[in-house]
């Protein structure tokens, strides 16, 4: 017996368009085209002779190839398929067989550089002076600490990973074997504010983590006290903190561990993720690069959940299924799906 038709339809868009989203990090964008989908739209990126970040849409309007697959010609990219070249507003400035440039663009979105981090705006013109600016991380551009980035490409919608952070009961489970944290059993305290949604939570004297403890010259297992914090910035962005302190003197921070995770639809079923991490502690380049390795191990653990996950939902099983239930561990994650249900009832671009 086949499937329905219905039973494989794709899921309606659950990401709003008029937000700022990251596009890439800095260092990945100079004078070679990159490409890259974002929001079930083609982008290319590059930069301008002057080192100003250009964002077009990578679709030439002649016969529909990939800019990206051609050259920068001065602050133009030149498509490889007829040598048309489009200046960094999206104009046609050149067209090798006619003596005058065609009366054809392609679309240029508005970027912003902010620390290490490239956004992008793919929304409604006319509504991006009402949309929050993209966020600003401040320890990621603060010389105390030492960060470190990374890109993964998840198949699985991006509201799976801004559940993930939010709701840490699962560290002691996927995570089991790499960060080894098993004392987060708790709901943490959850409050709103506007759009954002933070959580926070106390651990005082519980035993660390291998990597907590080492990275704060302890043995493994040392009771300390410690506070977790995070918050959903924008449907784009989420930061979290780890912050130390001695029990006997709980009033003094002995370090600080900083993370942003950064999620950017590629469509419904598939994430860009791009994170940072860092430290003002333990954060000489040896040890952040092998902190780095035991993060990739970590978040590829969540990549395999979450594309688990992912998979359960694309495909409607044809019995058993009644829907998600939740408890109070997932208080952070309902939060912010209704957060989110409000940028949508805010949108202004019907699909």
């Amino acid at each position: 017996m086949t499937r329905s038709i219905t039973d494989t339809m794709p899921l309606p868009r659950n990401y709003p368009l008029n937000c700022w989203w990251v596009a890439a990090f800095g260092d990945e964008v100079g004078r070679e085209p990159l490409a890259r989908w974002m929001l079930d739209t083609p982008v290319v990126l590059y930069r301008t002779e002057a080192g100003e970040a250009v964002a077009l849409e990578d679709r030439c309007p002649h016969r529909q190839a990939p800019l990206s697959s051609g050259r920068i010609r001065g602050d133009a990219i030149e498509c490889g398929y007829h040598g048309f070249q489009f200046g960094s507003n999206g104009r046609c400035v050149r067209v090798p067989s006619m003596s005058a440039p065609a009366p054809i663009k392609v679309e240029s979105y508005p970027v912003r550089e902010i620390g290490p981090l490239i956004w992008i705006y793919l929304g409604d013109m006319e509504k991006i002076d009402e949309v929050p600016p993209p966020p600003v991380i401040d320890w990621a551009a603060d010389p105390g600490f030492n960060i470190r980035k990374g890109w993964m490409e998840i198949a699985a919608n991006y509201l799976l990973l801004k559940e993930n952070v939010l709701d840490l009961t699962h560290l002691g489970y996927v995570h089991a074997e790499s960060f080894q944290i098993t004392d987060w059993v708790n709901p943490p305290v959850v409050t709103t504010e506007g759009d954002k949604v933070t959580y926070r939570q106390e651990f005082i004297r519980s035993p660390l983590a291998p990597g907590y403890a080492l990275s704060l010259g302890l043995e493994p297992g040392t009771p300390w006290n410690r506070v977790g914090t995070g918050t959903v910035l924008s449907p784009a962005s989420h930061v979290s903190t780890v912050e130390f302190f001695d029990p006997d003197a709980p009033a003094v921070s002995t370090g600080r561990t900083c993370f942003a995770h950064l999620t950017t639809p590629i469509d419904n079923e598939t994430m860009h993720y791009f994170f940072i991490a860092g430290r003002n502690h333990a954060n000489d380049d040896a040890t952040m690069d092998g902190l780095t390795q035991i993060l990739l191990k970590g978040f590829k653990e969540d990549q395999d959940i979450l594309e688990k996950v992912q998979k359960m939902i694309s495909r409607k099983p044809r019995r058993g299924s009644t829907g998600e239930r939740s408890v109070k561990a997932d208080a952070a994650g309902v939060a912010a799906r209704r957060s989110i249900e409000r940028w949508m009832e805010r949108e202004t671009i019907v699909d």
